[in-house]
């Protein structure tokens, strides 16, 4: 089977918005991160990755009847809205919503944090939650509440990021772990182990509340998977090898660089035997 380039791939990583609107029936479904249902359920039951202001439940209910609509699924009264609608969808689900001038997030369903702890972001304000990415002069935290403030009820908008790490778990709050693996990792464990994690991200105004809704959905692919297919690796290579210097130390992809390495060798060379 021919690899997909995904667009995500064609270009290397960049801090940017990268927003794009799309349609109802492109926001949900077909979910194809169907098969982290089971295990969402079980880290839902036992893990902290709920967690909601108290005042917070009209944004919820309007949340979760917006996704219920959408998928077409009913969610269970006994526990809070946001936590019971995402039983039935593989993305994590957060609420923003504007207290004191500032978008606050209030609440938020996170079983597929992608290296950081879901205790940490309850509060937070747009500004803090993106402080430690080292965008320079660059004012992303700016430019992303401006689009806030400014998106309407009928616009959904969505965004790709990426990033490659030593494992195929979805849920992942300690990246710490996963670099500890992959440094002590043979490099012909790469095969089987590096994965190209892609995050999913939508965002829509929630036009009751006037909050605003993110779904976040992971995909899980095996570089070595990618990078059979000529015209992907030539993608992934360009991408890994041209991304920034403060993109690389933030995803902290020194502690992969030898296992990507060898994985480009390997596959290019097969291509010329």
């Amino acid at each position: 089977m021919r690899y997909h380039v995904s667009e995500n791939l064609q270009t290397p990583p960049q801090f940017q918005v990268g927003l794009k609107p799309i349609l109802e029936n492109e926001w949900l479904l077909p979910d194809d991160g169907a098969y982290f249902l089971a295990e969402k359920q079980t880290l839902l039951d036992n893990e902290p990755v709920f967690a909601a202001f108290a005042d917070s439940m009209p944004e919820q209910i309007e949340a979760a009847q917006i996704i219920a609509q959408n998928i077409g699924q009913q969610y269970r009264g006994d526990e809070p809205p946001l936590k019971a609608i995402s039983r039935h969808i593989s993305d994590d689900t957060i609420i923003m919503a504007k207290r004191g001038g500032e978008w606050q997030l209030i609440a938020f369903s996170l079983c597929s944090p992608t290296f950081f702890s879901a205790e940490y972001a309850l509060g937070k304000s747009l500004h803090l939650l993106h402080e430690p990415i080292p965008t320079g002069d660059f004012k992303l935290s700016d430019r992303i509440a401006r689009i806030f403030d400014n998106l309407k009820p009928e616009s959904i908008l969505e965004r790709f990021n990426w990033t490659v790490q030593w494992s195929n778990q979805s849920y992942t709050p300690n990246g710490a772990i996963l670099r500890k693996m992959a440094d002590e990792g043979d490099i012909n464990d790469a095969n089987e182990m590096l994965y190209e994690r892609v995050e999913r991200q939508t965002i829509r105004l929630l036009p009751e509340t006037g909050a605003l809704l993110f779904t976040i959905r992971i995909r899980l692919t095996k570089v070595s998977d990618i990078l059979k297919d000529d015209e992907a690796r030539q993608y992934f290579a360009n991408a890994w090898e041209n991304a920034p210097q403060n993109v690389r130390d933030y995803k902290k992809w020194s502690h992969l660089e030898r296992h990507i390495k060898h994985l480009l060798q390997t596959y290019k060379k097969e291509e010329h035997v």
